[in-house]
């Protein structure tokens, strides 16, 4: 009776996981780093279910993860509401990834803002509860929210370094859009003591930088805030890297369209917006009217809901890819 009983035990587990496929996280062999960025909490976020089924092993908030800039109060009432509101939108799984940010203009706490954003620190103590940023963390104990990770991935040590476009940043050449360049070299993106700190990673042993910019560094033809907007900066930033000679990727965000970028051995993916697209009569008519473009621009421009995937596998393949909002490639490019 006994051997029976232990036959049919065997025979009800075998059915029971017959049909079960354990999570690909678990048993493939790559990595899955999710990047997205301009998510509000003001709107429905129907982009998660297609980002859940990557089975990510990690996922990258690139800035505007909020929107709780109020430029008539100037007070961070709203980004204390954003916050509270934004948690309940936010899928249960995030939980159970590694998760890490950093911010942009409307989760910094001003349009555009820089520098001269009277409560940027009291706005970095609310991004870092947000967060859970653990106490112990340096960036609890400094100006801005940059930090940098090493991770292990199969063969490869990636260093994955989060830059603050916004706390250190000197005022723009113009008050208001179009931007353009200023020839004004003591002007900042990034402040004295983050960019010693960035020289300092980018110096560090490493197989791949993974470079996470709120802002676009390569393009330069469009009148939105850029990089090219300080070009004494862009430059020491992509001179810096060449001279690291580690295979970088920037990923970026920001401008509510994506695409992705090639400069010389340099690769550049921009994703967003995950929930809040340029509507679409806007997209069509820029697109007829500008077509935006650049010369280092791999494709076309993407406008609808985005986000983009690092993969790497264990043959130190890495494979970036812009997706839409059911999880299908839209662009890609793959470097050895």
């Amino acid at each position: 009776m006994k051997v029976i009983n232990r036959f049919l035990l065997i025979i009800l587990i075998a059915l029971t996981f017959s049909n079960y496929s354990f999570p690909e996280s678990q048993t493939s062999e790559r990595y899955v780093i999710g990047f997205g960025s301009c998510i509000t909490e003001k709107r429905d976020q129907p982009i998660w279910p297609a980002i859940k089924q990557e089975n990510l092993d990690e996922f990258f908030f690139m800035g505007d993860n909020v929107y709780g800039d109020n430029e008539e109060t100037g007070l961070l009432d709203d980004m204390k509401i954003a916050y509270t509101l934004q948690k309940t939108k936010f899928p249960k799984w995030l939980g159970d990834i590694k998760v890490n940010a950093i911010w942009d203009d409307h989760d910094y706490g001003k349009n555009d803002g820089g520098f001269e954003y009277p409560l940027k620190s009291e706005s970095q103590d609310l991004f870092l509860e947000f967060w859970e940023v653990a106490k112990d963390d340096p960036r609890w104990d400094r100006e801005g929210i940059y930090f940098s990770e090493i991770r292990d991935i199969f063969n490869l040590k990636v260093n994955l370094i989060g830059l603050d476009t916004r706390f250190h940043r000197s005022p723009l050449g113009q008050k208001e859009r179009p931007y353009s360049p200023i020839e004004d070299t003591s002007r900042t993106m990034l402040g004295k003591d983050q960019w010693n700190w960035l020289i300092d990673k980018l110096d560090q042993e490493s197989d791949l930088n993974i470079i996470v910019s709120s802002i676009q560094v390569i393009p330069t033809n469009h009148v939105f805030e850029k990089w090219g907007n300080f070009p004494h900066e862009r430059a020491k930033l992509i001179k810096l890297i060449e001279e690291s000679k580690i295979p970088t990727i920037i990923i970026s965000g920001d401008r509510h369209k994506a695409g992705i970028y090639k400069l010389n051995n340099l690769i550049e993916l921009t994703s967003s917006s995950m929930n809040k697209p340029l509507p679409i009569y806007i997209s069509k008519i820029w697109d007829l009217i500008s077509k935006e473009t650049d010369q280092h621009l791999i494709g076309n421009m993407y406008y609808p809901e985005n986000y983009g995937t690092v993969t790497i596998d264990k043959g130190s393949n890495v494979l970036v890819e812009l997706k839409n909002l059911n999880g299908e490639t839209v662009n890609s490019i793959r470097l050895k």
